[in-house]
């Protein structure tokens, strides 16, 4: 397989995903050497968590690996806005074209048009950004100081809800490069199960990730405060380890809360891509590297988003596997979800801990979608 031209001389919309696809083979030397999963996103908004597992076959494109298929979903995400989608080529057997629907537009151009480095460039952040080693489905922010991309990418009063900087994302995976810096917050990466700027390398397999150093150091940021007086900031540009400036940089912010789904270690519960369901008692799931902060202030609650469909039961909060920190009593929600919160008792908590949600006297107490310490 041979990777792209730099400068394709004119690329359609179904050359766009394939092409990928190629040059992300090529990298690695075959489907089964990929390692890295994508992350799911909010942007303006808007949420999905919307997977392929890998090994499996997506319905509509028999013909195409599970690896093939999520290229081509997020590679249409990234560079069409919605409404437009991207056609993969007929499927062998059944001659169907998969369609996969655009989202962010980072690079609309492409679609009728010639593709250029600006424009490889403004997809290859978005798909680096999105690129998780795990797999795991995680709420973030997308956000960017680029001019090209527009203003719909600059911070908003919904990223309220995301006050943590994970990193910078900048490169161009179409000659292999892809870059990460460190954000003011990267550390809280590890508690919403996000690696990729925290530890780079460990998510090769798009492309060869590359550790760029702190976001301070190497990107012209712009900043702006929201209503609640926090402070965003996003990148304009960036500067890789050999000197090369990169102007379309993708900006990633984290929210506070940790998806349910995503527990390191559950015992009885059931687990989908967006909650874990049949809470019984003797349950648990455990959660590893939460983040506590320094104690200033020091978090006093735990609150969790739920569905119960009866006021029994509680939620034991343990720490470490040998400390309980609270108890939530459980009341009946319906079918609604609902936030549900109880007080962490004892002395301030603080820095990195595991910890481990205990279900106690009921069975099938509801689905537990996200959790937080605050």
């Amino acid at each position: 397989m041979h990777r792209p031209p730099l400068r394709p001389p004119r690329i359609s919309t179904l050359a766009f995903g394939f092409a990928l696809v190629l040059a992300t083979l090529a990298t690695k030397g075959g489907g089964s050497e990929f390692e890295s999963g994508f992350s799911d996103f909010s942007a303006s908004g808007t949420h999905s968590w919307n997977g392929v597992p890998g090994g499996q076959q997506i319905d509509g494109a028999q013909g195409m690996t599970a690896l093939q298929a999520m290229l081509w979903k997020y590679t249409a995400r990234c560079a069409l806005p919605a409404g437009q989608e991207l056609e993969a080529p007929p499927d062998a057997t059944t001659g169907k074209r998969p369609k996969f629907p655009g989202f962010f537009g980072m690079a609309p151009e492409w679609r009728n048009g010639t593709c250029d480095r600006a424009c490889q460039e403004k997809v290859s952040s978005c798909l680096i950004a999105l690129t998780n080693r795990t797999g795991k489905h995680v709420l973030i922010s997308v956000l960017s100081g680029d001019s090209a991309m527009g203003k719909k990418f600059l911070p908003e009063e919904s990223d309220r809800a995301f006050p943590h900087q994970e990193g910078v994302f900048f490169g161009n995976v179409f000659s292999n490069e892809a870059y990460a810096c460190q954000g003011r917050d990267v550390g809280k990466g590890p508690q919403v199960k996000r690696f990729c700027a925290l530890e780079p390398a460990t998510c090769s397999g798009l492309s060869q990730f590359v550790d760029a150093g702190r976001c301070q150091d190497v990107c012209q940021m712009s900043c702006s405060r929201l209503s609640d007086k926090s402070e965003r900031c996003v990148a304009v540009s960036c500067q890789d380890p050999k000197g090369v400036r990169w102007n379309h940089p993708v900006t990633t912010y984290l929210r506070n809360k940790i998806e349910a789904a995503n527990a390191d270690a559950a015992t009885g519960v059931r687990i989908s891509d967006e909650q874990i369901d049949s809470l019984d008692g003797g349950d648990s799931v455990t959660f590893k590297q939460v983040d506590f902060g320094r104690g200033n202030p020091a978090f006093g609650t735990f609150a969790a988003e739920l569905v119960s469909r009866r006021s029994r039961g509680h939620i034991e909060i343990w720490l470490d596997g040998g400390r309980r920190i609270g108890v939530l009593d459980v009341k009946a929600t319906g079918q609604a979800q609902g936030e549900q919160t109880t007080a962490i008792q004892g002395a301030p908590i603080t820095g990195t801990h595991d910890v481990t949600l205990k279900i106690v006297g009921a069975k099938d107490i509801g689905r537990l979608s996200t959790f937080e310490f605050r």
